[in-house]
C-alpha cells in the first residue's frame, strides 16, 4: 500500500511548509505534463494489447465462428479436463512443498538457514526446456537413470519402470515440484516478515508449537497463501513447456499444446487457435478478482514483529530433520537433474546406463560448431539484452506514475497499474499466440524478426520491471526526494540526481533478473521462430525431437550457464535475496 500524503519535510528550526509548489513536484502537474502521462498510458496498453485483441478478434469474428467450433471439436472436453487437472494438481503439489520448504527452512539454525536457504531457488535458475529434459532423463520409463536404479533394487523389476514421466501424474507431480520453489519463495519471505514475536508469545501462553503454527503463523500468511496459490495456478493452468514435451509420447495434450498443434497446420485455422486460449484467459481474470476478494482488508493479517533478533527456541534434532527435507528437495529438483544433464552431455549417446570409461567431449566440439546453434546463442543474447535495457526505463515511468499518483489525473494511475500488470495474468503461450497473429499481419509485417522478439519480450517483462522500479521507490522513501524539492530541484534534477543514483543497484539487479527470465523463455520464442531468428530454447528443443540427445545436453548446459552468470550478476548488485524478486 503506497501513502498519498502530502509532503511534509522539515528543517530543524523552521516550520513545515504546508504543500510544495508545483514547479517542486516529482511529477509535474499542468495539463501538458498531464497529455504526456495520457499518451504513455496509451502506448502501453497499446503494447500489452497488441497480441491479446488480435487473439480475441480471431476467436470472435465472423459471429464467433471459431467459439462456435470450439465446441464441436473433437476430445476438447478431454483437454479442458487435463489442463484443469495439470492446474489444480500443480497448484496443490506446489503449495504443499512450498510450504513445507518454508516452514523448514524457517525452523533451521542460524548458522544452517545462512547456508540452506537458499538453495530451494535452485530450480528456478535452471531453464526451463533443460529442466524438463533432466527429468526425462532421469524417469523416462526405459532409459531414465532412476528407473534403472529402481529395477536393479529387489523391489522392482521388469524392462521398464517403474515410473512414467510421460503420464498426466508425473507430469502433475514435476510441474508442482518446478512451482515449489515459487511458493517457497513467497511463504519464506512472509514468515521473515512476520517474525516470531507471536508465535513466543501463543508458547508463552501455553499453547505448543503445532497448535501455535495453526492458530497464529499460518492464518496471519493468509495473504501470502491466496497470492500464491493465485499465482501458481495461473503458471499451472498456462504450462506449456512439460505438458509440450512429456505429454505428445502418451498422448496427453492441455489447452496450450492443443493450440501449439493447431497454429503449426497449414493452412493455419486462427479462428480456432484464438478461441483455444479464450476460457483460459476469461479464468485467469475471475482468479484474479478472486484473490483481491479473499484478501480484502489486508490489515487484519499484518503482524510484524517487534523483536530485532531471532530469539525462538530452536530444537537442533529439529533443525537437522528439516535441512535433511530441504535437502532431498534440492537433490531432486535441481542436483540430480542437472547430474543427468551433465552425463548425457559427455556420453556419446543416453542409454540409461552409468559408464564412466565411454565418456568424451567431442560432443561439446560439435555443438559448437554447428552455426545455427552458435547463431542461437547470439540471437538469444542480443534479443535478451536489448529487451531488458528498453524495458527497464519503461517500467521507471510506469513505477513513478503509480508511486506518485496523487499528482496525476485520477484514472491515469488505476489504468498504468492494471495495463501493467496484464500480462502476468495471461500464459505466456497464450501471448506468444497473440504476437503470432499479431506479427504476421501485413499491415505490421515483423514476424520473423529480431524485432517481434524484442517486443514480445518487452511486453511479458513489464509486470516485472514495474515491481522492481517501484520496490526501489517505497525502499527510498519519500523524504529524500522531498527533502530535494524543498531545496530547490525541480522533477528532473531530483531523478537525475538523487532518484537514479540511489536506485542503481536495484536497477541492476533487476535487470540481471530479467534477463535470465528471458534467456529461459520458450513459448513466445517457440512461435516467433524463423530462419535466422530462433533462441537457444527452441533450438533445444528441435535437437530434442530429433533424438540428438547428447547435443540436447549440452545446449542444456549452455544455457544453464548463462543463466548462472545472470544469476551471479543479480546476486552481487543485490544480495543473496535478490532471487527473491523472481
Amino acid at each position: 500500500m503506497h501513502t498519498t500524503d502530502k509532503p511534509t519535510a522539515t528543517i530543524a528550526g523552521d516550520p513545515a511548509p504546508t504543500a510544495l509548489p508545483h514547479r517542486r513536484r516529482l511529477i509535474p502537474g499542468g495539463d501538458g505534463h498531464q497529455l504526456l502521462w495520457v499518451l504513455l498510458t496509451v502506448g502501453v496498453a497499446v503494447m500489452v494489447l497488441l497480441p491479446l485483441v488480435p487473439l480475441q478478434w480471431q476467436a470472435w469474428k465472423n459471429g464467433g465462428d471459431g467459439m462456435r467450433r470450439l465446441f464441436d471439436m473433437h476430445g476438447i472436453g478431454e483437454v479442458f479436463r487435463t489442463t484443469l487437472l495439470l492446474g489444480f494438481g500443480g497448484m496443490a503439489v506446489g503449495l504443499v512443498m512450498g510450504t513445507i520448504l518454508a516452514l523448514c527452512t524457517y525452523s533451521l539454525t542460524p548458522r544452517l538457514r545462512t547456508a540452506l536457504e537458499f538453495l530451494p531457488v535452485l530450480p528456478l535458475i535452471i531453464p526451463a526446456v533443460a529442466h524438463v529434459v533432466g527429468f526425462v532423463f532421469l524417469f523416462s520409463p526405459e532409459n531414465g537413470y532412476v528407473n534403472a536404479f529402481l529395477r536393479w533394487t529387489p523391489f522392482s523389476g521388469g524392462s521398464s519402470g517403474p515410473i512414467n514421466v510421460y503420464t498426466l501424474f508425473w507430469i502433475i507431480f514435476y510441474t508442482g515440484t518446478h512451482l515449489a520453489a515459487f511458493v517457497y519463495m513467497f511463504v519464506y519471505t512472509g514468515l521473515r516478515n512476520l517474525g516470531a514475536d507471536y508465535g513466543l508469545a501463543a508458547r508463552v501462553n501455553g499453547a505448543g508449537g503445532f497448535r501455535a503454527l495453526v492458530t497464529i503463523t499460518l492464518p496471519l500468511l493468509r495473504p501470502t497463501f491466496v497470492y500464491a496459490g493465485v499465482v501458481v495456478l495461473l503458471l499451472s493452468l498456462g504450462q506449456f513447456t512439460g505438458p509440450l514435451i512429456l505429454g505428445r509420447r502418451e498422448g496427453i495434450d492441455v489447452v496450450t499444446t492443443r493450440m501449439y498443434e493447431v497454429s503449426a497446420e497449414y493452412p493455419v485455422d486462427y479462428g480456432l487457435a484464438a478461441a483455444l486460449g479464450t476460457p483460459l484467459i476469461v479464468l485467469a481474470l475471475v482468479l484474479v478478482l478472486l484473490q483481491r476478494r479473499m484478501l480484502g482488508n489486508q490489515n487484519r493479517f499484518v503482524g510484524q514483529g517487534a523483536a530485532t533478533m531471532d530469539n525462538r527456541m530452536l530444537n537442533p534434532v529439529v533443525s537437522w530433520i528439516c535441512a535433511a527435507m530441504v535437502g532431498a528437495y534440492v537433490l531432486v529438483a535441481a542436483i540430480l537433474p542437472l547430474l543427468a544433464v551433465g552425463f548425457v552431455a559427455f556420453s556419446p549417446f543416453w542409454s540409461g546406463t552409468v559408464d564412466f570409461g565411454v565418456l568424451t567431449s567431442t560432443n561439446f566440439s560439435d555443438v559448437l560448431a554447428d552455426a545455427a546453434v552458435r547463431q542461437s546463442i547470439i540471437v538469444t543474447l542480443v534479443v535478451a539484452v536489448v529487451g531488458v535495457l528498453l524495458v527497464i526505463p519503461i517500467g521507471m515511468l510506469i513505477a513513478l506514475g503509480i508511486y506518485n499518483k496523487d499528482k496525476l489525473w485520477k484514472p491515469l494511475p488505476a489504468i498504468l497499474d492494471f495495463v501493467a500488470n496484464l500480462p502476468l495474468t495471461v500464459p505466456a503461450a497464450l501471448l506468444g499466440f497473440g504476437f503470432l497473429f499479431a506479427f504476421a499481419n501485413p499491415a505490421i509485417g515483423l514476424y520473423g524478426t529480431k524485432a517481434s522478439l524484442i517486443l514480445a519480450y518487452m511486453t511479458i517483462m513489464i509486470p516485472y520491471s514495474v515491481r522492481y522500479q517501484l520496490s526501489s521507490l517505497v525502499a527510498l522513501g519519500r523524504q529524500t526526494t522531498e527533502a530535494s524539492q524543498v531545496s530547490g530541484a525541480g522533477p528532473l534534477r531530483t531523478f537525475f540526481r538523487i532518484i537514479l543514483p540511489l536506485s542503481r543497484t536495484g536497477i541492476a539487479s533487476s535487470a540481471a533478473i530479467m534477463f535470465v527470465l528471458l534467456t529461459h523463455e520458450f513459448g513466445v520464442s517457440l512461435l516467433l521462430r524463423a530462419p535466422g531468428v530462433n533462441v537457444m530454447s527452441v533450438v533445444l528443443y528441435d535437437q530434442y525431437n530429433g533424438g540428438s540427445y547428447p547435443r540436447v545436453a549440452v545446449i542444456a548446459l549452455i544455457m544453464t550457464l548463462m543463466t548462472s552468470l545472470g544469476v551471479a550478476a543479480a546476486m552481487f548488485f543485490g544480495g543473496r535475496r535478490a532471487l527473491e524478486k523472481l
